[in-house]
């Protein structure tokens, strides 16, 4: 095979899309694709022109893409077209011809929930989040053997405990719900049955959270603010009284304040000469004293 011979280029996005759905092991979303046509760079001696068209694919395009080869896909009737569960997309076997697969796979027939087990799911499926306690009230039985087979076959999960007392635990459907009956999402459940409207999720959740503590009136406020303010008042006068008895332990007792000032006020600080000094001075007194008395004596 000569070298000069080149794969020529896909002609659409929608082309692209089909052989990455084809390919893929597992389901892809939008964005897989759309990343995955970007990766691609153009080749030496390939048309740049023609590839920067699809490696600038936008989301919308992807999306336009989908559309037109489901179309393709569904008007050609070859057995097979596109699927989206739980917002990924992937090609697959239309539902007609499913016993034909099986008997050449070799495959049992797939097994059937019972109708209580369906009535489970369908409480779920369009009440979740939702307790065990309330889906037994809805049907009026036991749910038990019910709720462990659609977790055996992971149809439902546990998504959270209630902040109500008990905690009790709440279900939800997973993917693989999606997948087995084929719908992109749960919103459509509610084109399934016109009667049944599946309950807004936030709304539903928000039953089982703690109600919130409730606001103060303006009066409630205002008393509580007042009190606050006595019981600081008080508690200062407190302080205050506990410094005044601590202050009248330190000072000395059976001296009055003034005493003690007194008595810091009169300090001999009078250097050792001048009291030597005086002491001579005392002892020249006490000796004029003594001469004088003796003379009275003698007179």
């Amino acid at each position: 095979m000569s070298d000069d011979v080149k794969i020529p280029l896909p002609g659409s996005l929608q082309e692209i899309v089909g052989s990455l759905l084809f390919a893929s092991e597992t389901p892809l979303t939008a964005g897989d694709l759309k990343a995955a046509v970007r990766a691609v760079e153009p080749e030496e001696g390939e048309n740049a022109e023609v590839m920067d068209v699809y490696r600038t694919a936008t989301s919308q395009e992807i999306d336009e893409a989908l559309k037109g080869l489901s179309k393709a896909l569904e008007v050609a009737g070859c057995g097979f077209g596109l699927v989206c569960t739980a917002g990924a997309y992937r090609i697959q076997t239309v539902p007609s011809c499913g016993r034909y697969v099986r008997a050449m796979l070799k495959m049992d027939r797939p097994s059937r929930l019972g109708r209580a087990s369906l009535e489970t799911l369908a409480i779920i499926a369009y009440r979740q989040p939702i307790t065990k306690s309330e889906i037994e009230e809805i049907r009026g039985v036991d749910v038990t053997a019910n709720i462990k087979t659609l977790m055996d076959l992971q149809i439902i999960r546990l998504v959270g405990k209630s902040e109500l007392p008990g905690h009790p635990f709440l279900y939800g459907t997973t993917p693989l719900f999606l997948e087995h009956f084929g719908l992109a999402s749960l919103k459509e459940l509610n084109e399934i049955d016109p009667t049944l409207q599946r309950s807004n999720p936030r709304a539903q959740a928000a039953k089982y959270r703690r109600p919130e503590k409730e606001e103060k009136t303006e009066l409630e406020q205002a008393v509580a603010d007042e009190e606050k303010e006595k019981a600081e008042q008080a508690a200062a006068e407190a302080e205050t009284a506990k410094d005044a008895e601590e202050d009248e332990e330190h000072e000395a007792p059976g001296e009055s304040p003034a005493q003690a000032e007194e008595d810091d006020f009169f300090i001999d600080d009078t250097p050792d000469e001048f009291d030597d000094e005086d002491d001579d001075e005392d002892d020249d007194d006490e000796d004029g004293e003594d001469e004088e008395e003796d003379d009275d004596e003698e007179s």
